[in-house]
């Protein structure tokens, strides 16, 4: 009688091993481990840095993947890892008007859009003077990290505008560290393409990576375990005190305007500083102040008519979105 509970327990351990197995060769022979973990960029896209943990490849030559549609868009970088720049030459003359943008992370760098379709090059195409627009924005870096990257890169003293842009909320966060940053050396690289942040994964750890049946298990156990978190964190600010915060932030404290102010000590004559619309949300404070510097400039797009906008790739703008900003934003450079 004792052996019979053992007997089934083993029958069943056996079982659930084998269909483990079985289940874990059947995914791993239909779906790439890059598609199944979703990594953004076709093989060889990064490379290790040790001074920001890893940059993109100079002179890639690959395609941006959305993993979600299965579609993948060529991407081609500069000599030193950055999106083409865009060149309108219509004088003739030696001398273009030079611009650089930077922040705004993945948002900026177009993920998802061709060449054509890119924000900096939206903007050139508007504009009726000859013009150079760099762009510095990589998906995964924060705003102090495009400024280091400016100065590594680049001579800032050669740019007649730079574009800061802010996006996400770490972009008008009032942080004294904004621009400090310790570079991490065990990012996750599947065939030199970072992996993106999975909450998912803190689920399982290590196993997550080594098994897709482990990986979607965590996945599947997300939801429900998000939505307990959210009903606890109801809870507990149902029962504390509710702070209005003001919203407005004086332009000293804003890493957005911080940028800004340092951007000019390096040499740079005029700055624009730009607000991006959210897909799902209002981020930053609902009015952003004035400069104080008659060298910056402030263009708050959030509230742009967004009736025509197109969304791809994880909240990404799409082309009609692209083309939209892009005007506004040769608006505010005549």
């Amino acid at each position: 009688m004792v052996r019979r509970p053992f007997r089934t327990g083993l029958s069943m351990l056996v079982a659930l091993v084998i269909g483990w197995g079985m289940c874990e060769s059947v995914l791993r022979m239909l779906v790439p481990q890059e598609l199944f973990y979703s990594t953004w960029f076709t093989e060889g896209v990064h490379e290790r840095d040790a001074e920001f943990g890893f940059v993109y490849r100079p002179k890639f030559r690959g395609a941006m993947r959305n993993a979600d549609h299965v579609w993948m868009e060529p991407l081609q970088l500069d000599a030193s890892g950055f999106r083409q720049p865009a060149i309108r030459n219509e004088t003739g003359d030696s001398d273009p008007l030079r611009v650089i943008m930077l922040g705004g992370a993945s948002m900026t760098f177009c993920y998802g859009l061709s060449d054509a379709e890119c924000l900096h090059q939206q903007v050139a195409q508007r504009l009726d003077e000859s013009i150079q627009i760099d762009l510095i924005s990589w998906p995964g870096f924060t705003l102090g990290q495009d400024l280091r990257k400016l100065q590594r890169f680049t001579s800032p003293s050669e740019f007649d505008l730079a574009i800061v842009f802010a996006h996400g909320a770490e972009d008008y966060r009032v942080n004294s560290n904004w621009d400090r940053f310790e570079p991490v050396d065990d990012f996750r690289m599947i065939d030199s393409v970072v992996m993106p942040a999975d909450p998912a994964a803190d689920l399982a750890g290590e196993l997550y990576y080594k098994s897709y049946v482990a990986a979607g298990i965590c996945r599947v156990a997300q939801t429900p375990l998000r939505m307990i978190s959210r009903f606890n964190q109801g809870q507990a600010s149902g029962q504390s005190e509710s702070h209005d915060q003001p919203n407005e932030q004086p332009d000293d404290v804003l890493s957005i305007y911080k940028a800004a102010v340092r951007l000019t000590e390096l040499g740079i004559g005029r700055v624009l500083v730009i607000a991006l619309p959210h897909q799902s949300q209002h981020v930053g404070p609902v009015t952003l102040p004035p400069s104080t510097s008659k060298k910056i400039k402030i263009i708050d797009l959030r509230s742009v008519d967004r009736q025509e906008f197109d969304w791809i790739a994880y909240g990404h703008y799409g082309p009609k979105s692209s083309a939209q900003l892009g005007r506004e934003i040769a608006k505010a450079i005549k």
